[in-house]
Protein backbone atom coordinates (compact mmCIF):
# COMPACT_ATOMS: atom_id res chain seq x y z
CA UNK A 1 0.00 0.00 0.00
CA UNK A 2 2.85 2.63 0.47
CA UNK A 3 4.22 2.21 -2.83
CA UNK A 4 0.31 2.98 -4.04
CA UNK A 5 0.26 6.27 -1.47
CA UNK A 6 3.61 7.55 -3.32
CA UNK A 7 2.60 6.86 -6.60
CA UNK A 8 -0.51 8.73 -6.49
CA UNK A 9 0.85 11.92 -5.27
CA UNK A 10 2.38 12.40 -8.49
CA UNK A 11 -1.35 12.41 -9.90
CA UNK A 12 -2.41 14.64 -7.32
CA UNK A 13 -0.25 17.74 -7.77
CA UNK A 14 -1.81 20.49 -6.78
CA UNK A 15 -3.32 23.19 -9.48
CA UNK A 16 -1.22 26.53 -9.53
CA UNK A 17 -3.44 29.33 -10.24
CA UNK A 18 -2.96 31.02 -13.67
CA UNK A 19 -2.34 34.91 -13.54
CA UNK A 20 -5.02 35.91 -16.03
CA UNK A 21 -6.99 38.86 -16.74
CA UNK A 22 -10.22 38.71 -14.84
CA UNK A 23 -12.88 38.23 -17.06
CA UNK A 24 -15.44 41.13 -17.61
CA UNK A 25 -17.90 39.59 -19.83
CA UNK A 26 -20.07 36.54 -17.91
CA UNK A 27 -19.51 32.97 -19.15
CA UNK A 28 -21.64 31.60 -21.42
CA UNK A 29 -23.66 28.68 -20.58
CA UNK A 30 -20.79 26.55 -23.06
CA UNK A 31 -17.95 27.22 -21.17
CA UNK A 32 -19.64 26.56 -17.96
CA UNK A 33 -20.54 23.10 -19.62
CA UNK A 34 -17.15 22.62 -21.07
CA UNK A 35 -15.85 23.47 -17.22
CA UNK A 36 -17.64 20.89 -16.08
CA UNK A 37 -17.05 18.04 -18.38
CA UNK A 38 -13.42 19.10 -18.02
CA UNK A 39 -13.32 18.24 -14.28
CA UNK A 40 -15.96 15.46 -14.58
CA UNK A 41 -13.29 13.95 -17.16
CA UNK A 42 -9.83 14.77 -14.62
CA UNK A 43 -11.36 13.18 -11.87
CA UNK A 44 -12.29 10.03 -13.64
CA UNK A 45 -9.34 9.58 -15.63
CA UNK A 46 -7.60 9.86 -11.84
CA UNK A 47 -9.48 7.25 -10.34
CA UNK A 48 -9.37 4.91 -13.44
CA UNK A 49 -5.29 5.40 -13.02
CA UNK A 50 -5.59 5.32 -9.39
CA UNK A 51 -7.44 1.49 -9.89
CA UNK A 52 -5.13 0.72 -12.15
CA UNK A 53 -2.22 1.04 -9.95
CA UNK A 54 -3.86 -0.56 -6.88
CA UNK A 55 -5.01 -3.44 -9.15
CA UNK A 56 -1.51 -4.05 -10.70
CA UNK A 57 -0.07 -3.90 -7.46
CA UNK A 58 -2.30 -6.14 -6.14
CA UNK A 59 -1.78 -8.75 -9.10
CA UNK A 60 1.96 -8.15 -8.43
CA UNK A 61 1.73 -9.75 -5.04
CA UNK A 62 -0.25 -12.61 -5.70
CA UNK A 63 2.86 -13.96 -7.85
CA UNK A 64 5.46 -13.17 -5.71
Amino acid sequence: MFYIQLKQRRWNQPEFPVNKAVPTHKPSEVEAINQKSFKFALSKTTEYIRNTQQTSYLEFRLFL
